[in-house]
């Protein structure tokens, strides 16, 4: 096993420099500022790994390849792409982007002066405010602007208040927009402000859901205010639920995990096809088998024409969404970002509990709980690799990575956590503490649970979800405050980080999902230490992708802190670094 260090980095990025010198010159004339005049910026670049997309609103720069004399697709979204427009003279003159925010509009190349909304995002606030105001934008321009950056990038909150506190001086009596300072304000910390925000939101207009919503948090809503609905309520108080685990509680939950049984059982073969990454082809055997007595599926994965009797395997965790979004096996992460070395390697992917997979136009639907999507779902995943390892003879136990996002970042974590068989593991985005880590927009979670149970959330409302997965079965009665700690515990790898074998973390700073103290947290916990900052160089074929990456790194662990991303963290950097830790951890 390698020792990490920056070295390597810099390894990387000449490789793509002298990959993308060759195509620069012929991708040069489309380089530049496309915009609508108004609101909508694109920004076209050269870059270490090709020509790149990246709408100004946007937290994660696209990869295009060419399929045209004028056309290019997002390399790993087909649905996404742009088509340059020429003049007369046959000079690049405008584009359309297909799939991405602005779509369909008619982008013009253009050097003028930053709009309004530019000046926003660079943290000229009040700048972008008398902008907007000299231009005689409305009210509702202003605030969608205003919404849509103080959403999607949360360093960005203080040029938010800026800018509202300045447009409020002309439009004093629009609810909407002191509900929207109210909430950049708790996003930069100023609760008190935050109250004389909403109250005054909540004054103009009484049945404004949303200044109802910032008062009920802040414990501020006017004595005589009555919840239309009955919120739903526990038997405990909440605020015991999010005390600090204790070392007991979490002996407790280890235990608990020694005891799970997690041996093949009624192991079947329900389908068997072929599926292909590229140029590579894959045999699919999707099986099914026992978890704690009811049916799951997956799908073990193997190089069609191999030639090796021993391979690696890579585990690969899918994530979560409020409806809980099918697995796709053509959409899987970890075979396409391995390329050229996908083929080295046998990949093991569970469908977790009462969630869909589909492999050839047919749906497999697991039994169980849906919304034990944490702790649970590591258990199918373990269960299943158990199953890959004993049916298959090529796989190799001594040599398991696991990779996995968001919620599946979580999983593998928690997995290598729990088996001790797992050699390393890489994960982008996933929570890492269920208890002070996961609030977001100034809120804690706390706070947001709170929100869910006053409103009787649905899963796509604030404080829905987390009220699914941790707190429904207590609203129902049928679990006490004990069994809730238990399980947020459980499905927190922060608490087990002293477990983890080498391990590499990507978190985006600007993820509004999964707040990047995730991953500082537990860099911390694995006293990983600063070593290096990947900032944007003078030029662009020099830069790092638009990446301003913090790197910490002590040993066999690293941790990648991208500025500028959001919850695809680096969509150029981390399939990079993510398939050279594989390959050092698990092929050599």
């Amino acid at each position: 096993m390698r020792k990490h260090c920056p070295v390597l980095l810099l390894v990387l990025l000449c490789c793509a420099q002298t990959v993308a010198a060759q195509t620069a010159s012929s991708h040069a004339e489309y380089l530049g500022r496309y915009t609508d005049g108004a609101d909508y910026v694109v920004y076209v670049e050269e870059t270490a790994y090709g020509l790149t997309v990246r709408p100004a609103l946007w937290t994660a720069t696209q990869l295009l390849k060419q399929t045209g004399p004028n056309d290019f697709t997002v390399v790993d979204r087909t649905t996404r792409g742009a088509k340059f427009r020429r003049d007369a003279r046959g000079r690049v003159a405008g584009v359309t982007i297909r799939g991405m925010e602005g779509e369909g509009l008619n982008l013009i190349r253009a050097n003028q002066r930053p709009l309004p909304i530019e000046l926003l995002l660079s943290g000229k606030g009040a700048q972008a405010a008398r902008e907007y105001l000299a231009a005689r934008a409305d009210a509702k321009r202003i605030i969608e602007s205003a919404e849509r950056v103080l959403s999607r990038f949360p360093s960005k909150a203080s040029a938010v208040v800026a800018f509202l506190s300045t447009v409020q001086r002309r439009d004093s009596r629009n609810a909407n927009l002191h509900v929207l300072l109210g909430s950049a304000y708790v996003a930069v910390g100023n609760r008190t402000a935050a109250v004389a925000s909403f109250r005054r939101a909540y004054a103009l207009d009484p049945n404004n859901k949303d200044a109802v919503s910032g008062l009920a948090r802040l414990h501020a809503l006017p004595r005589n205010y009555t919840d239309r609905e009955t919120p739903w309520r526990l038997r405990f108080p909440l605020h015991d639920v999010f005390k600090p685990p204790t070392a007991g509680e979490i002996k407790e939950v280890e235990k608990d995990w020694r005891s799970r049984d997690l041996r093949p059982r009624d192991v079947r073969e329900v389908a068997t096809g072929e599926i292909k990454f590229g140029e590579d082809v894959f045999r699919v055997r999707v099986v099914s088998h026992l978890v704690h007595g009811q049916k799951h599926f997956g799908a073990i994965m193997m190089p069609a024409n191999g030639n090796l009797s021993s391979y690696p395997v890579i585990v690969e965790a899918k994530g979560v969404s409020w409806n809980y979004f099918h697995l796709n096996l053509t959409g899987l992460d970890a075979p396409a970002f391995m390329k050229d070395s996908r083929r080295q390697f046998i990949y093991v992917v569970p469908s977790f509990r009462g969630e869909v997979m589909n492999f050839n136009g047919v749906d497999y639907e697991s039994e169980g709980d849906r919304t034990n999507a944490w702790d649970g779902a590591t258990d199918d995943a373990l269960a299943l690799l158990n199953v890959a390892l004993e049916t298959t003879p090529a796989a190799d136990p001594h040599r398991i990575g696991v990779f996995g996002r968001s919620r599946g970042g979580t999983v593998a974590l928690l997995m290598a956590e729990r088996d001790p068989r797992i050699r390393c593991v890489v994960e982008w985005a996933g929570p890492t503490d269920r208890f002070s880590l996961m609030g977001t927009e100034g809120w804690t979670q706390e706070e947001l649970f709170a929100e869910g149970l006053r409103t009787r959330a649905r899963p796509d409302e604030t404080g829905g979800q987390r009220v699914e997965h941790f707190l429904l079965k207590a609203v129902r009665g049928e679990e006490g405050l004990t069994a809730v700690r238990h399980r947020l515990i459980a499905s927190s790898p922060l608490y087990f980080a002293r477990r983890l074998p080498p391990a590499q973390l990507h978190y985006g700073m600007e993820d509004t999902s999964v707040p990047v103290r995730n991953g500082v947290e537990l860099a911390k916990s694995l006293r990983l230490r600063t070593v290096a900052k990947l900032n944007r160089a003078a030029t662009a074929r020099a830069d790092l992708e638009r990446t301003r990456a913090v790197v910490m790194q002590r040993g066999q662990f690293e941790a990648f802190f991208y500025r500028g991303q959001g919850h695809d963290t680096d969509r150029l950097l981390a399939p990079v670094l993510s398939r050279q830790f594989l390959i050092d951890c698990l092929a050599r």
